[in-house]
């Protein structure tokens, strides 16, 4: 056995060259702790969207909304029963492990079992109701879901007006909802017949509140909200961004043979770049005025819960009373300029001013 091999000596420069490097890397570090903390102080960046847990980043539209406001008072929506009309629900979603359905249809493929083939849907009732990673703006409310849109997201109009009509008569003896989300808008070419619209404003005669999508129009707008967003009690939502703009796709509403509180859109509410529930245990990013519609829907199922006089069948101007509420309570966006704006409406809903006007 030989003499073992000496280490080889490198000059002192080369480790005086790594001691600067560690100094380097270090002085980085700092700056770019600083740099980051100093942007967020002034607003410029968003540290939960960077640093934070995925699903945390719809918080910003809850909170912008006064919804946490209104769960920090106790309100999480028991005891109140949301209809979501869309494509469905993925129920083994863990988000709705604790959720309870009283009333399930399909309408397309007529399966006894909620599912959703499409995820939009269940991206809706996320953020209503989800109560897991991500946590909706009413985690208790019980929900009836009714399928209309097939995985495409097409759908005829008698489907969609019987979904709405199972919202409020599900059968079997079963209470009806209390509030009928439909963030269906978007696809306004499914209701160029009037069923639609006939059957929101048959639900909302039985004092039941129905808030509806504006419609994503953008550019092509045709002067005024879909259907059936446009029926009179009905609520129409358009949508803003995390600064309380509007949403270059937001529908544009006419004031045409209306008055107040139903002028169009009612109200708008975050719309842009929500995260919510996806199919499969996932998550994903959703915008339009379907996820504002879907707030708006956890929003009032707050107030009914601590108004429960206000629920259908109590009081006959039920849906009067919280649309004026809404009118007045609406905090003004930036730039609105009329106390009733055709994008706008009466400005980004305010769960807890409604509330205290109630």
């Amino acid at each position: 056995m030989g003499a073992p091999t000496p280490l080889a000596v490198l000059p002192p420069a080369f480790y005086g060259g790594k001691a600067r490097a560690r100094r380097a890397i270090a002085l980085a570090v700092i700056v770019l702790v600083v740099s980051v903390g100093a942007l967020a102080g002034s607003g410029r960046i968003d540290l939960l969207s960077v640093l934070g847990p995925h699903v945390a980043r719809s918080e910003w539209a809850f909170t912008m909304t006064g919804a946490r406001a209104l769960n920090g008072l106790g309100l999480t929506g028991r005891g109140i029963t949301v209809c979501v009309v869309d494509s469905g629900l993925d129920a083994i979603h863990p988000d709705f492990a604790l959720t309870h359905i009283v009333a399930w249809r399909d309408f397309v493929n007529f399966r006894p079992g909620p599912y959703d083939d499409s995820g939009h849907g269940t991206s809706m009732t996320g953020l209503i109701a989800a109560d897991g990673g991500l946590r909706g703006v009413a985690p208790e409310v019980q929900l009836i879901v009714a399928k209309v849109v097939n995985s495409a997201g097409e759908g005829s109009p008698e489907n969609v007006a019987a979904g709405i009509h199972f919202c409020v008569d599900p059968g079997n003896g079963l209470p009806g909802a209390d509030v009928i989300s439909i963030s269906l808008g978007s696809k306004a070419h499914l209701f160029v017949e009037s069923k639609v619209e006939q059957a929101a404003e048959w639900a909302t005669a039985r004092g039941v509140f129905v808030v509806a999508s504006a419609g994503n129009d953008g550019t092509s707008d045709d002067g005024d909200v879909g259907i059936p967003a446009n029926a009179p009690l009905v609520i129409s939502v358009g949508a803003v961004d995390s600064s309380g703009i509007i949403a270059p796709f937001s529908s544009i509403g006419s004031s045409e043979n209306r008055s107040a509180p139903n002028l169009k859109p009612e109200v708008v509410a975050p719309g842009v770049r929500l995260v919510s529930t996806g199919l499969g245990a996932r998550y994903l990013t959703t915008s339009g005025t379907s996820p504002a519609a879907a707030v708006v829907a956890g929003i009032l199922a707050l107030l009914l819960q601590a108004k429960p006089s206000l629920r259908p069948g109590i009081a006959a101007d039920s849906l009067v009373r919280v649309k004026t509420a809404i009118a007045a309570a609406s905090r003004r966006a930036i730039d609105q300029v009329l106390p009733h704006d055709p994008w706008y409406g009466y400005g980004i809903i305010d769960g807890p001013a409604v509330l205290a006007l109630l």
